[in-house]
Order: structure tokens, then sequence, then C-alpha cells
């Protein structure tokens, strides 16, 4: 216990180690000029030292606010360490060398020391970007196989005990009725889990995926209008869609469009009118736009797409606007929101795939 403890204690201290390389820094330089005595030319030397041990303060303070772990943090205090004599161990080779070669050499005292705490200053900061970041690609590495194991079980296990819980419902209709209450209700929330259930599956599988392929945008947009129809066979829908838009996307782009138009539709009054529409400007991307006469979608839903993860203050209601984003992500793509006084607008934007990449669009890896 008094080992584990000891432990705890040195790991808690770790970004200490900063401040302790300072104030070495401060003694060092003011010792350098006691020890070549004072004049301004040492002075403005002394300055130069005290400046870069200032910056292991900051170092300090900026290894506390990062998302390191202590093991971590005793890892970068030991690399700007080593990083430190690795630059003085370099000012006196080439010393040495010059010496050797029968150079005059000034000031040598300066060139290692300076060299010693340009080597911490540089090395605390790259020290502490190298080890986060290899601590966030560990992270990553762990959420891939975590969404890899969800996905598994989403696709097996909690789709079959959900379809035999449907087929025990199912008998329990035949028995009392699909006018019962309770039958009624429970229906409703298995049929609920089973969509949740295959669109976190869907989601999965377009983020784990790359499966980009050109599609002609107006039989998409026709292909999701007539699925809506089949669902909401009351709908009022109007299709504009320019010829020969081809865009280069994911293959699940006619379930993202499809989303849209039901979303404007499930979250809307009966009366609502939509118009879906595909253009294509001449050397520009293909642009999906759904607009409707209702209210659009609520602020939180579209806030919760530029946050790092879901909290419990603020999630999405649905899984359709994620099955959207990720499919528009993967595709290269934008979405964008518009409300104005006569209704709300979705608009899709993706690469098309008939303009060549430039220069600049093949460095990057952009589609155009």
């Amino acid at each position: 216990m008094v080992g584990l403890a000891h432990e705890r204690l040195t790991d808690a201290a770790a970004h200490w180690w900063f401040y302790v390389y300072a104030v070495v820094g401060f003694v060092a330089a003011v010792g350098y000029g006691y020890y070549v005595g004072w004049s301004v030319a040492v002075g403005l030397e002394v300055l130069i030292l005290l400046s870069l041990a200032a910056t292991l303060v900051h170092s300090g303070i900026d290894a506390r606010g990062r998302e390191i772990s202590q093991a971590g943090l005793v890892r970068a205090t030991g690399l700007t360490a080593l990083t430190g004599v690795s630059f003085a161990l370099l000012a006196v080779a080439i010393s040495l060398i010059w010496q050797l070669e029968g150079h005059p050499v000034v000031d040598t005292e300066f060139m290692v020391v300076f060299a010693m705490w340009l080597g911490l200053a540089v090395g605390a900061q790259a020290s502490l970007y190298a080890v986060g970041s290899e601590e966030k690609r560990t992270r990553l590495a762990d959420l891939v196989k975590l969404l890899t194991m969800n996905q598994r079980v989403l696709r097996h296990n909690l789709r079959n005990e959900l379809s035999v819980v449907d087929g025990h419902l199912q008998n329990l209709e035949e028995k009392v009725g699909s006018d019962d209450e309770d039958v009624t209700i429970a229906r409703h929330h298995v049929d609920e889990l089973l969509e949740t259930s295959e669109r976190t599956r869907r989601i999965l599988g377009i983020w784990g995926s790359d499966e980009c392929r050109e599609q002609d945008a107006g039989a998409v947009l026709a292909d999701a209008v007539e699925r809506l129809r089949e669902r909401y066979p009351d709908v009022d829908v109007e299709i504009a869609a320019s010829e020969d838009a081809v865009v280069s996307a994911h293959s699940a782009l006619g379930d993202a469009v499809y989303e849209v138009l039901a979303n404007a539709v499930e979250h809307n009054d009966e009366d609502v009118r939509i118009l879906a529409s595909v253009t294509n400007p001449p050397d520009d991307d293909v642009v999906f736009e759904v607009a409707d006469t209702g209210s659009g979608i609520p602020d939180h839903e579209r806030y919760i797409l530029d946050q790092p993860e879901e909290t419990t203050l603020s999630h999405a209601s649905g899984l359709g606007l994620w099955l959207v984003y990720w499919t528009v992500r993967e595709s290269g793509g934008t979405v964008d929101f518009a409300d104005d006084a006569d209704g709300s607008t979705v608009r899709l934007t993706l690469p098309d795939a008939t303009v060549r990449p430039g220069l600049w669009g093949r460095l990057v890896g952009r589609s155009r």
C-alpha cells in the first residue's frame, strides 16, 4: 500500500518536472552571468537563457490542461530531459570539431548552455504533442474495437432477441387481439427498437466502409421520393432535378436523401409541402435540397453534429440525422441547414463525378 501511494504521488506531480527544469534554467542563466563576468553582451545572453527557461513554465501549465495520462506526462518529462541533453552534447561536439579543425571557438559556455535549454524548450512541447498524439491513437483504436463489438451485438444478439420478442408478441395478439392497449404499446416499442437497431447498424456500416461510387443524382432523388410516397401516400412533394447530374458518393446516399425527406414529413404538420431538387452548376458540386413549409430540424439536434460526442443533456432524438451526416461526410460533402419565413431547407453538397480534380484537389484528396 505504501508503494502504491508513493507511485500515485509521483504520478500526480509529474507536470511539476517542467517547473523544475525552468527553475534550474533560471539558476543556470544567472550562474552563467556570474561565471563569465557581467557585461552588456553577457546580459543579453542571460536574457535569452531566461526566456527559454520561461517557456518551460508554460509547458508545465500546458501539461496540466492536456488530455494526457499521468504515465504519459512522466514519459514526456523524461523525453524533454533527453532532448535537452542531446542538444547540449551536440553543441559540445560542434565545439570540439571546430577546435580540431583549427577554427576559433568563441563563447563555448554560452553555446552549450543555450543548446541545453533550447533542447528542453523544444523537447517539452514536442514531447507533450508526441505523447498526447500516441495516446489519442490508442484511444481511437480502442474506440474502433468498441464500435466493431457494438456492431456485432446490434447485428446479431440484439436483433435476434427482438425478433424472438416480436414472435411472441404476434402470438399474444392472436390470443387477446391487436386492439388490446398493452399489446399496441408493446408493438410500438418493439418496432421502434428494431428500427433503431437497423439504423445504428447502417450508420456503423457507413462509418466503417469506403464505398463511394458514381451515381445519377436525379435517379437517387426520384427513388427516395418514391419510397416516401409509398410510406406517406398523401404527402405533397414536388421534384425538380437537373439532367445528367452525377455525384461521387457513398452507396448509402439514397438512404440519406430519404431520411431528409422523411424528416420533413414526420416532424411537421400533415399539410406540409416539400420541394426536393438537384442542381448541378457548371464546374461545381452537385447540390441536393429538400425545402419544406414546416418549422425545420430543432436547433439542439443540429448543434450536436458539431460536438465531439453526445451527452446526456444534448442528444439526438433519432438516428436519421446521424445517418445523413455520416453518409455525406464519407462522400466528401457537407450538410447545411437554412430557415426562413417560408420554411426550412436541408442542403447536401456532394462532389460532381464528372469534374476532373485539379492539382490542389489531387494533393488534398478532394474529388474535384
